[in-house]
């Protein structure tokens, strides 16, 4: 489900994951083939006198070794091994080349590929410093939504419950990921939670077993208009995507809505599969250059009909958290003439990155430029909107504001003194707080939300329109193609 996430100014968002290749893992779609990693790049070559690179490592290797002979204490190998490919990599100078050790290698595949071993939810856990003893919504795992036949949904857990321990021990402490974390694990382990529900505790031992991260979520807005929520881009968001477009147009839907705000990326096969499924056959998808002499050269073109009817329009809606896959989406459905763009430019992440292994961990390594169907380079610059609606962010003046207002626990306060999620009430807070330093539009998305976090999760709409100036502006354009 899509919400306008106004904290983004505030949080960092992490991009590196925003554009991989999974070589000699993932193959690649959409007129796309397989890349092969070159011989070269794992395995050392024959140095000569000439030879830099061989120059180097040899001097490297006696360091290496004499530090190991003279040191103190016992050489960590592995650990020594790690930090050297750390700094190798990480020498480039570059935010979206990193080496992953063996340690964190699962993981890292599990949140690129959107496929892990788990109990399958959407979770929440405030920072361990917002703890407040009365609330424990504020200490606890809150499950926002359990994913629909995993086993958490099968267990009967439902939205609003609240986790205090797992395996026996107690969540208070832990980060929001740190949690996420111990919920994970190999397919068919078991894990025991205990679970606080309307005043009451008692324990669940569920069995993980392999989940899909939903990259997906659509209904029908206003009617006769298809929306969907694009949250990110994994191996398995092209067939996700397909199933829910299928389903709205059974509804027979005069406009299509599909919602990349705060959409940071993710598999490139992803962001191929979903714009083919709205390409006329032979159309540039997105021309990937690598460095001269490495073959990396590629172009990928649409293949077979359109799954969606080319009669409907289609908006998509982007922000300056929509990068990397989700700009590629965007410019090949745009620079095809198959979609408007409405809302506020995109990052600018125009570099593809390739994953391979190394060792027992990973490596990832920025290798070539992309560029749209135009032949254009949106690296650094982003995607102009056709239709510029701005974001509704706070400004540096406002954080210190909003961190008071959730401080005094304005939002709560009124809401239970003003239980109905009416647009009247809605309208009442920000009457009422207009002189406390935030604009209309941030006041009206603070109440908004926090109604929204009230109401059952499969019970909230899946977008809303009143509040939303950029949803409100697509809807208008569908309606009118103006």
């Amino acid at each position: 489900m899509q919400y306008i996430q106004i904290m983004k100014s505030i949080i960092t968002r992490r991009l590196s994951l925003s554009f991989i290749v999974f070589l000699l893992v993932i193959p690649l779609y959409a007129g796309g083939s397989v890349e092969q990693v070159l011989s070269s790049t794992l395995t050392p070559q024959t140095s000569s006198s000439s030879d830099q690179i061989g120059q180097d490592m040899n001097s490297l290797e006696r360091l290496y070794r004499y530090v190991d002979s003279i040191y103190i204490d016992e050489v960590d190998k592995q650990k020594m091994f790690d930090d050297l490919a750390t700094a190798l990599v990480a020498s480039l100078d570059d935010p979206y080349s990193f080496y992953v050790p063996p340690s964190e290698a699962k993981q890292y595949q599990e949140e690129t590929a959107g496929v892990y071993g788990g109990i399958g939810t959407y979770l929440n856990k405030p920072a361990p410093e917002m703890k407040d003893a009365e609330d424990p919504s504020t200490y606890m795992i809150t499950i926002v939504s359990p994913f629909p036949g995993s086993p958490a949904q099968r267990a009967g857990l439902r939205a609003g419950d609240l986790i205090s321990h797992i395996d026996g021990e107690p969540v208070d402490d832990l980060t929001s990921y740190e949690a996420s974390m111990k919920l994970r694990g190999e397919p068919n382990t078991s894990v025991t939670i205990t679970v606080y529900r309307d005043g009451t505790s008692f324990d669940l031992t569920l069995t993980r077993e392999q989940i899909t991260t939903p990259t997906v979520d659509s209904g029908v807005i206003e009617g006769d208009i298809g929306y969907v929520s694009l949250s990110e881009f994994t191996p398995k968001t092209g067939s996700q995507l397909l199933e829910n477009i299928k389903k709205l147009t059974a509804q027979n839907i005069v406009g299509l809505v599909i919602d990349e705000r705060n959409n940071p990326g993710g598999a490139v096969d992803g962001a191929l599969q979903s714009a083919n499924i709205f390409l006329d056959e032979g159309k540039t998808i997105v021309t990937i250059q690598g460095k001269k002499g490495t073959n990396k050269d590629q172009r990928y073109i649409s293949s077979g009909a359109p799954e969606f009817p080319s009669d409907i329009p289609i908006v998509i809606l982007t922000n300056g958290g929509s990068a990397s896959s989700a700009e590629i989406f965007a410019a090949a459905l745009k620079e095809n003439e198959r979609a408007t763009l409405v809302g506020s430019k995109t990052f600018g992440k125009g570099i593809v990155q390739d994953v391979f292994q190394f060792g027992e961990g990973f490596a990832q390594v920025t290798t070539a430029h992309y560029y749209t169907p135009n032949g254009e380079s949106i690296h650094k610059k982003g995607i102009e909107p056709d239709i510029l609606v701005a974001d509704t962010d706070f400004t540096d003046e406002e954080i210190p504001i909003y961190e008071n207002l959730m401080k005094e626990k304005v939002l709560k306060t009124f809401t239970a003194e003003h239980p109905e999620a009416t647009d009247q009430n809605i309208r009442l807070f920000a009457q009422q707080y207009a002189e406390s330093g935030l604009s209309e539009d941030v006041l009206l998305l603070l109440i908004r939300n926090e109604y929204l976090s009230q109401i059952p999760y499969d019970d909230r709409p899946i977008a809303d329109p009143t509040f939303d100036k950029q949803l409100n502006r697509a809807i208008q354009f569908i309606r009118t193609g103006i």
